[in-house]
């Protein structure tokens, strides 16, 4: 009990008054006592002869010094460096996209230079170019994509890096669709078709159907054409394109693998008949071009669908009048709907609503409405708007086009 008192006083005591700091001498005395302990039991846990055993007093330092709280201060150093070195590489990045938005291609060229190019350095290269482009007043934009010389720097870059071995680089079709206007408008047409003839050779051996690869090309030849029409020589040197890959393909695929040839063209060539169709007082194409591409819708277009695009583009020629035209357009929408798969049910409602489109900007108001009857009565339920009797009065038709005058105006 008095023991326990003593302490409690002494316990007391050492809060109310500190011990005063230790000299020299006292702290030497403390040290070599300290030491002396140390030894004992290290030499009592770690006998002599243990150096070479699982349980070495090397692998016990080890362990110590490894201890997470020893390292606390180093931690916070190499935290306090690397929040330094984000901040750095942060600064550099802002450095390089503002260099990239100021001069994209020279960013891109260093970029080539240091073994730092990669597909998104070049679409963003190409995507400020062309922002650039588009934004200058004072320079025409081709002009100034051509002189940017981005499409030949991208040739060079694409096959210096192997890339054009594989055509790896057409299943990112952001950067095609970047890539495309640059090739067209310098003239850029030899690698084009290089690539054309490559992916040829790689897709002909896979009997695939609806591949990956065949839509990639697909969506390849259609930027072509596309860039072709918009950016290069005009609709008419872009059917002629379109109809140059397709001979090619057609004799490249033999006759089991024509499916192929259809899958890879379609695209584009659809493409090329809705634009026809909305420049048809000013697309400035030969009868004969528009000719030969009617010709060659068997080896592009499923066959039940051939007739009505067809009957489309017959609707721009002016030979035939308008009431001709439309009963061969009814006619075929007729003859196809019992024909065709769900999803080209919806085709031939798209042709339809063109062809409504073209007859009323041709002031063809009757043949309009017939067109559009047609396509009430057939694919009502597509439409969502429920199919109506035969035998209409003429006040609901009259009805019925100025919907449809309102529906294209909006």
């Amino acid at each position: 009990m008095k023991q326990t008192l003593s302490q409690s006083w002494k316990f007391l005591t050492s809060k109310l008054h500190q011990p005063l700091p230790l000299n020299h001498r006292e702290s030497q005395k403390l040290l070599n006592l300290l030491n002396d302990s140390f030894k004992r039991n290290f030499d009592r846990e770690f006998p002599p002869g243990l150096a070479d055993t699982d349980h070495s007093p090397n692998d016990h330092f080890q362990s110590l010094l490894k201890s997470p709280l020893l390292s606390v201060n180093k931690i916070r150093r190499s935290s306090t460096l690397d929040r330094k070195m984000d901040i750095k590489q942060d600064a550099a990045q802002v450095r390089d996209l503002v260099f990239a938005v100021k001069q994209p291609a020279e960013y891109f060229r260093q970029r080539v230079a240091s073994g730092a190019a990669n597909m998104a350095s070049a679409k963003l290269a190409l995507d400020n170019q062309m922002k650039k482009a588009l934004a200058s007043a004072s320079v025409d934009a081709k002009d100034s994509i051509r002189a940017s010389e981005m499409g030949a720097l991208m040739t060079n870059w694409l096959w210096s890096s192997g890339r054009c071995e594989d055509l790896k680089f057409f299943k990112d079709r952001d950067f095609v669709a970047c890539l495309m206007p640059f090739l067209v408008v310098e003239g850029q047409y030899k690698p084009i078709w290089e690539w054309l003839q490559r992916s040829q050779r790689i897709a002909a051996p896979s009997r695939n159907a609806g591949s990956l690869f065949h839509k990639d090309v697909g969506y390849f030849i259609k930027k072509l054409v596309q860039s072709e029409a918009l950016y290069g020589q005009g609709l008419q040197s872009a059917i002629q394109m379109f109809l140059t890959n397709l001979r090619s393909m057609a004799q490249q695929f033999p006759a089991p693998q024509q499916y192929t040839v259809s899958e890879l063209n379609y695209p584009a060539g659809v493409y090329l008949i809705w634009l026809l169709v909305a420049q048809s007082t000013s697309s400035g194409v030969d009868e004969s071009v528009i000719h030969s591409f009617d010709r060659s819708l068997e080896s592009w277009v499923h066959r039940p669908l051939v007739a009505c695009y067809r009957s489309l583009i017959q609707l721009l020629r002016p030979q035939q009048r308008a009431s001709v035209q439309a009963a061969q357009l009814i006619s075929a929408i007729e003859t196809c709907e019992t024909q065709v798969t769900r999803k080209e049910r919806l085709i031939l409602i798209r042709v339809g609503l063109k062809a409504v489109d073209f007859l009323l900007a041709n002031d063809s108001l009757k043949e309009a409405a017939q067109v559009m009857k047609t396509l009430q009565l057939r694919f009502g339920a597509e439409l969502g708007i429920g199919n109506q009797p035969a035998d209409r009065t003429r006040d609901d038709e009259d009805a019925a086009l100025r919907s449809l005058n309102l529906l294209l105006a909006t």
